[in-house]
């Protein structure tokens, strides 16, 4: 479809991108196809002629987050140019003709399978005319081009849509689907492409990345692109981490010694209750045991606070266990009770204070030992792939290996040479600030 069938003047397409790096990649791929098209892709929003909200649903911050940015899309509808509101998204898969229902200014729908209809939803909705299409989760997401919408140095690539764990409390089965794996030889083209398009870190991404069927594979072929320096694997599920996959981390320079694990909890009372394995004890034998393999390696975890039935005595086991193990990062979610799901409808709901109250305990226990990790690295010099110059405090900034992009501290750092971003540089680290580092380039 190209614009120029339908009209002699390109219309202006603001987008709105929210939730997860997953999400932002569903966008991306939409950008391409409307620029494809032939719309005007527009940063402005009192420009635009559309806009669209590529919605999150995950937790109820993030729904929030959606709906006010539709409404605050919608108020251009009559402060500005604005012709066509379009949602799309989980939130938009979620709840489907109530979007039209709550917010009358909405034109067209498309469901988290359905974002390649943009082209033909732009076109036919309008003047009370709408729109709105859903494929069946079950279908493949929709892939293609994308622009990227982050620096061209430091990517993500998906590997997967959808997950079939059916954790408690999410909704992503709901809105997503199933584990569908996105073809090999497709991956493995955008790979190529990102790498010849500037990137040096790729950063592998699923919701469930180890359940990826030819992961190991994969990093292999990624690491043998010669001008890729990283490759970073994010969303590990512990039970699915596999001798294989450490060993490789171990032996492969470019896969970088990092395991982003999200563990949700400790107590193996209250993993049962959110449907997932392992214990505190499971857990600190497979984190001891990645240790052993790869001494130098960052772990980073996220936890659920305030789970329904969560007792002092499993909150007790959480904070023993993160004080055992010392993660080099971590985060902390209070429980958000999501309709729809079995959590959601479980008796013995914890007060939102509480809820609160536990996830500052957990994040304060953190806090006290990021001082004793961050000194660790005092005196040792590390590579950090450079991200940009700040006139104000005239210093680079960039992350070492031990730190994914948008979620971890930074390494800030002096240089006597000029770097641009996506340069790698080495830096010795001469003090800390709890989550960042500070250094200087050293010559080796």
């Amino acid at each position: 479809m190209n614009l120029n069938e339908f009209t002699s003047s390109p219309l202006k397409v603001g987008m709105i991108s929210l939730g997860c790096e997953k999400n932002r990649i569903d966008a991306e791929v939409m950008l391409a196809k409307l620029e494809d098209c032939g719309f005007e892709l527009c940063a402005e929003q009192e420009n635009c002629d559309v806009i669209i909200v590529h919605t999150c649903t995950f937790i109820d911050k993030a729904k929030e987050e959606s709906i006010e940015n539709i409404l605050n899309a919608a108020s251009y509808k009559t402060d500005g140019r604005l012709k066509k509101l379009i949602v799309t998204g989980c939130m938009a898969e979620r709840y489907k003709e109530e979007i039209f229902e709550s917010v009358p200014e909405v034109d067209a729908v498309l469901g988290s399978k359905s974002f390649d209809k943009i082209c033909e939803a732009i076109v036919s909705c309008g003047e009370g005319e709408k729109f709105s299409h859903y494929r069946p989760l079950s279908d493949e997401t929709p892939d293609g081009e994308r622009i990227l919408t982050s620096p061209d140095f430091s990517v993500y690539l998906k590997l997967a849509d959808g997950c079939s764990n059916h954790c408690t409390y999410c909704v992503i089965p709901s809105v997503r689907g199933e584990f569908i794996p996105r073809p090999y030889e497709n991956v493995l083209k955008e790979a190529k492409a990102l790498a010849a398009n500037g990137a040096k870190e790729i950063n592998l991404i699923a919701q469930d990345t180890t359940a990826y069927p030819q992961l190991c594979k994969l990093i292999k072929e990624v690491a043998a692109i010669e001008s890729v320096k990283w490759v970073r694997v994010l969303y590990c599920r512990p039970e699915e981490i596999s001798e294989e996959l450490i060993d490789l981390m171990a032996t492969e320079k470019k896969f970088v010694h990092y395991i982003d694990v999200p563990l949700q909890h400790a107590s193996g009372r209250v993993l049962k209750l959110m449907n997932r394995s392992m214990d505190d004890k499971s857990l600190e034998e497979l984190l001891n045991g990645i240790r052993a393999k790869v001494p130098d390696v960052s772990l980073r975890t996220t936890f659920i606070a305030g789970f329904p039935k969560e007792t002092d005595e499993d909150y007790e086991i959480l904070c023993d266990f993160v004080e055992r193990v010392k993660f080099d990062n971590l985060g902390v979610f209070t429980y958000s009770r999501e309709e729809g799901t079995k959590a959601g409808r479980m008796h013995g709901q914890i007060p939102q204070e509480i809820k609160e109250k536990r996830a500052d305990g957990v994040m304060e226990l953190q806090m006290r030992l990021m001082e004793e990790i961050n000194t660790n690295h005092l005196g040792k010099t590390y590579e950090v792939l450079c991200e940009g110059f700040d006139e104000t405090t005239c210093l680079y900034s960039g992350r070492a290996y031990f730190q994914a992009p948008d979620i971890d501290g930074r390494v800030y750092f002096t240089s006597e040479t000029e770097h641009q971003p996506g340069d790698f540089v080495n830096v010795t680290i001469e003090s800390v600030d709890l989550y960042d580092l500070m250094g200087k380039e050293t010559e080796l």
